[in-house]
């Protein structure tokens, strides 16, 4: 059996800030957000834009570029790290904003950060395997800018907002396969990257709305170490397992974490440039949603993907390794 992508369709921002707008927010010179982050432009939400109108736009476009109604999904995910409430979850708000009662799919949340995506991507595969689905919605969507500051340069000018809908479905002759699937966490990394306000530990409900314990914040040394003593024992292991090495693939899409982490990658594993699927420059890190966004930007840009083999590989916070392979026939 194999996985046929219906469709995959983005909704982005209309406010595009370039960094040369935010190093004057900072006071800072011009050109140095783009040369530390090596982000040139990302979006950020306007008054009124919400993480769930954002993933309902984009899984509207999806659905329309696959001549689908939201009663002809069996099951919807929503992945990622932003919420617009604790409760309820995200996919039941972008549920009631494309669908009434009569339709009456499943919906559920599953949140790993910025593995997200590609854990919602496993899960829909075992579902699909299993016969329990027949057609899958996924959808990521995310508000960063509203947890970052001008205080913190380097995250402030990395981050961008973004949706990402995609469309499965299960099929017997057309698709991809997903090969391979490896998660691991290493939890001395549990609070490298983090939120500080806002949950049971501390509701902040005592706190100035400025208060920097609502932002996010990141120890960029602490997870780079973490990162360089455990990637090349995990790239080790899927090389192993799979007998694959970097360049047996055609397209290698990875998470966009950073600049630091686009250039550690290309310096220790030597992909060729036509493998790499890059959009850091062009949005940012988006969190769950930059995973998506590479695969959206590969899809629906001319690349033919028929008979051709794509690594995901991804980081999140806490710290977690991912990697998924889909060989397409």
């Amino acid at each position: 059996m194999g996985i046929k992508i219906l469709a995959i369709e983005k909704y982005l921002p209309k406010n595009r800030i370039s960094s040369e707008e935010l190093d004057r927010v900072v006071n800072g010179c011009i050109g140095r957000i783009e040369k530390n982050s090596g982000v040139k432009y990302r979006h950020h939400v306007s008054e009124g834009e919400t993480i769930s109108q954002m993933g309902a736009n984009a899984l509207t476009k999806a659905l329309t570029k696959a001549s689908l109604k939201p009663k002809d999904i069996d099951l919807m995910i929503f992945s990622g790290a932003s919420f617009d409430y604790p409760v309820p979850h995200n996919s039941a708000i972008i549920k009631s904003k494309i669908t009434n009662d009569e339709v009456n799919f499943h919906c559920f949340d599953i949140d790993s950060t910025c593995l997200s995506f590609m854990n919602a991507l496993d899960v829909a595969q075992l579902y699909l395997e299993a016969g329990r689905y027949k057609r899958i919605a996924i959808v990521s969507s995310e508000i960063s800018s509203k947890a970052l500051g001008p205080h913190d340069e380097k995250v402030f000018g990395l981050f961008g907002d973004a949706a990402v809908a995609i469309l499965l479905e299960s099929s017997s002759t057309s698709g991809y396969k997903q090969t391979f699937a490896n998660f691991k966490n290493f939890p001395s990394g549990a609070f490298h990257a983090c939120v500080p306000l806002g949950g049971a530990v501390n509701r902040g409900m005592g706190n100035p709305i400025n208060d920097l314990g609502y932002f996010f914040k990141m120890d960029g040394s602490g997870l780079i170490r973490l990162v360089k003593k455990h990637f090349d024992g995990f790239i080790n292991e899927m090389k192993e397992m799979t007998n694959k090495s970097i360049k047996d693939f055609d397209f290698i899409i990875t998470h966009q974490a950073s600049k630091f982490g686009n250039d550690f990658f290309l310096k220790n594993y030597h992909p060729r440039v036509d493998q790499m699927v890059d959009t850091l420059s062009i949005y940012g890190n988006c969190i769950s949603a930059s995973i998506p966004l590479g695969l959206e930007l590969l899809i629906n840009n001319s690349q033919d993907t028929k008979n051709k083999k794509i690594l995901i590989l991804g980081s999140g916070a806490g710290l977690s390794l991912g990697a998924l392979i889909l060989e397409f026939n």
